[in-house]
C-alpha cells in the first residue's frame, strides 16, 4: 500500500509545481506583451545599454578577442551565461533578449517559491505555491502600470525583463534571502543545526555576485546581516545564526572583490566614483520630482499605491509576527523586506545618487515580507477554524488558476507573433550601403549601438566621442585593432561638439537614412584623421588595460 502511495504521491507534488510553474510562466507573458505593445520595448530591445550583451555574442560568434571596456557591474554572473544560452536558442536579438526577460520574471517566482518553502514549512504544498504565484502576480500588476521608454523614471518593475539593468543582483538578493531563511529555520528546529550547505552556498553566491556586480553588498548583504543583527540584539535571534550569517556574507563579498582585482582591466569605472555624499540634498529633491511626475503619469499613482501597499505590508508583518512571537523565518522575513527597501532608499539618497534604477529592490524586497504576511493570515485562520473561510479562498484560488492560465493562453499567441516578426527597421538601410563590403563606420554611443547589434555581420560600427576619440564604455576594444574606419553615421539626435564636416572636411557622399546619415569619407583626408584619432586611441587604452599589443 505504502509503495503505491509514493507514485500518486509524487504525481501531487509535480503537479502542484508544475501548476505554478505555468501560472508563472502565463504572468511573465503578460507582463513581456505589455512591454512590447509600450514604448517600453525600447529598453527591452533597443536602448544603447539593453543591446550589450547581443553585442557580446556578436563579438564572440565573430571570433574577436575578449577585451570588454563595461561599466561597475561586470554581467559575468548570471547576464552573459544566461543570455548566451537565450542566443543559441533563437534566431535574432529580440528573440533572444524576450527569451531571458522571460526566464528573469519566472526566476523571480522560483526565488518567492524558495523563501515560501522556509517561511510556510507547514503550509500545504498548494498554499505555498499559491503565494509565490500571488507574489509574482503583484510584480506583473506594477509592469502593467509602466509604458514610458526612458530609463530615468521611478518605473522599476519592467526593469527586471531587460538584461543590463541588474537583474542578476535583483535574483542574487531573493535568492539570498531564501538561503538565509534557511538558515535561520534550521537553527529553530527543536534539535537545532547548522545548515552548512545553505552557508557555503550564500557564501559562493556573495561572491560570484560580488564580482560581477557589486550592488549585491548594499542590496543583499547589508540588509540581511543588519536584520539578523538587530533581532538578535532584541533576543529574537541566537547569535550563532548571525555569526553565521555573518560570515557567509560577509565572507563571500570580501572574496567577491577580491577576485575583482583581476577583472580590474574589463572595468571602465570604479564603483566609489558613483557615490557622492555631498549631493544628498539634491538627490532628495531629485526624487521628490520623480515622484511627483510619476504620480502624475497614466497609472503611476496607481504603481506608488501598490509599492507603498508592499512597504507597508512588511511593516505591518514584522509588528504583527512580533507581536504574535511568530517563527524566527517568519519574523526575519518580514522584516528583511522592511529593512531592504529602507536601507536601500536611504542608501541612494545619501551616496548622492540621481540614477532611479539603483532602487529596484523597492519592487522585488517588499515580495518576501509579503510571503511572511500570508503565513501569519494562515496561521490566524487556521487557530480560529474558519473552515468556511478557507473553503472560500480555496475557491478564488482556484477561479485565479483558471483566469491566469486563460490569460496566459490568450496573450500567448499575440506575443510569440510580436517576437518573431520583430524587426529594427533603421538597421536595413545601413545594410544596403554596407553590402558586405567590409568597410567600418563610427558614431556615438546612442545611434550606433542597436545599428552594430541589430545589422548584417558584414556592419563593423565603432563607438566614439563627439572629438572622434574612442569611447570605452561598454564596447570590445578588440574591434578597433587596426581598423580602418571611412565613414560616419550621424544620428539625428546627435551633439557633436565641432560640426563633422568642420572636423572631417567634405564627405565623398552622404546617404539619408531613418534616423541617421552616413557620411562616406572613403578616397578622402577625412579617412586617414579618422583612423588617426579613433584606433590611436583606442591603442592606448587597450595598452593601459593590459589587453596585450
Amino acid at each position: 500500500m505504502a509503495q503505491a502511495t509514493r507514485p500518486r504521491a509524487l504525481l501531487r507534488v509535480l503537479g502542484a509545481e508544475a501548476l505554478g510553474a505555468a501560472m508563472a510562466l502565463a504572468l511573465a507573458l503578460a507582463a513581456l506583451r505589455h512591454v512590447l505593445a509600450t514604448d517600453r520595448v525600447r529598453l527591452l530591445w533597443y536602448d544603447g545599454d539593453s543591446v550589450l550583451l547581443p553585442l557580446v555574442e556578436r563579438s564572440l560568434r565573430l571570433g574577436q578577442s575578449f577585451e570588454w571596456a563595461m561599466s561597475p557591474t561586470l554581467f559575468f554572473f548570471p547576464e552573459i551565461p544566461v543570455y548566451l544560452a537565450c542566443a543559441a536558442l533563437t534566431s535574432t536579438p529580440q528573440q533572444a533578449l524576450a527569451l531571458n526577460g522571460l526566464l528573469v520574471v519566472v526566476a523571480v517566482y522560483v526565488l518567492v517559491r524558495a523563501v515560501a518553502a522556509q517561511v510556510m514549512p507547514e503550509a500545504p504544498r498548494a498554499v505555498r505555491v499559491t503565494v509565490a504565484v500571488g507574489a509574482l502576480g503583484v510584480v506583473t500588476l506594477l509592469v502593467l502600470t509602466e509604458s514610458s521608454g526612458t530609463a530615468s523614471s521611478l518605473e522599476l518593475a519592467s526593469l527586471l525583463l531587460t538584461t543590463t539593468y541588474y537583474y542578476g543582483a535583483v535574483l542574487a538578493m531573493l535568492g539570498t534571502a531564501a538561503l538565509a531563511l534557511r538558515v535561520v529555520r534550521t537553527a529553530s528546529l527543536p534539535v537545532p543545526r547548522t545548515s552548512w550547505a545553505a552557508l557555503a552556498v550564500t557564501t559562493l553566491v556573495a561572491a560570484s555576485s560580488t564580482a560581477s556586480d557589486p550592488l549585491y553588498v548594499p542590496w543583499s548583504a547589508a540588509p540581511v546581516i543588519v536584520t539578523v543583527g538587530l533581532l538578535a540584539l532584541a533576543r529574537r535571534l541566537p547569535w550563532r545564526v548571525v555569526s553565521g550569517l555573518g560570515v557567509a556574507l560577509a565572507g563571500g563579498s570580501a572574496l567577491g572583490y577580491l577576485l575583482r582585482i583581476p577583472l580590474a582591466p574589463f572595468v571602465s569605472l570604479d564603483p566609489s566614483t558613483y557615490i557622492h555624499p555631498g549631493g544628498a540634498g539634491t538627490t532628495l529633491s531629485y526624487f521628490a520630482a520623480l515622484t511627483d511626475e510619476r504620480a502624475g503619469a497614466g497609472l503611476g499613482e496607481v504603481e506608488l499605491v501598490l509599492l507603498l501597499v508592499l512597504f507597508l505590508a512588511s511593516l505591518g508583518g514584522t509588528v504583527w509576527a512580533w507581536r504574535v512571537r511568530s517563527s524566527r523565518t517568519v519574523l526575519v522575513a518580514s522584516a528583511l523586506g522592511m529593512v531592504t527597501v529602507v536601507a536601500v532608499s536611504v542608501g541612494v539618497v545619501l551616496a548622492g545618487s540621481s540614477t532611479p534604477r539603483y532602487l529596484e529592490p523597492i519592487v522585488t524586497a517588499p515580495l518576501i515580507g509579503l510571503v511572511a504576511v500570508a503565513e501569519l493570515a494562515r496561521t490566524a485562520i487556521r487557530r480560529t477554524r474558519l473552515h468556511t473561510a478557507g473553503r472560500g479562498l480555496r475557491l478564488i484560488a482556484v477561479a485565479a488558476t483558471v483566469a491566469l492560465l486563460a490569460v496566459g493562453g490568450a496573450v500567448a499567441p499575440s506575443t510569440v507573433e510580436a517576437v518573431v516578426t520583430a524587426s529594427y527597421a533603421p538597421a536595413s538601410c545601413l545594410d544596403r550601403w554596407v553590402g558586405g563590403r567590409g568597410v567600418v563606420g563610427v558614431g556615438q554611443f546612442w545611434t550606433v549601438r542597436p545599428l552594430a547589434a541589430y545589422g548584417d555581420e558584414g556592419v563593423r560600427l565603432l563607438q566614439v566621442r563627439d572629438d572622434f576619440t574612442t569611447y570605452p564604455w561598454l564596447v570590445d576594444l578588440a574591434a578597433y585593432r587596426d581598423a580602418r574606419p571611412t565613414y560616419v553615421v550621424i544620428g539625428s539626435q546627435d551633439v557633436w561638439t565641432t560640426p563633422v564636416q568642420d572636423a572631417l572636411g567634405d564627405p565623398s557622399a552622404i546617404v539619408h537614412c531613418p534616423g541617421y546619415d552616413i557620411y562616406d569619407y572613403a578616397g578622402t583626408s577625412g579617412a586617414a584623421t579618422l583612423r588617426h584619432d579613433v584606433v590611436s586611441t583606442a591603442q592606448e587604452f587597450i595598452e593601459e588595460r593590459g589587453f596585450g599589443g
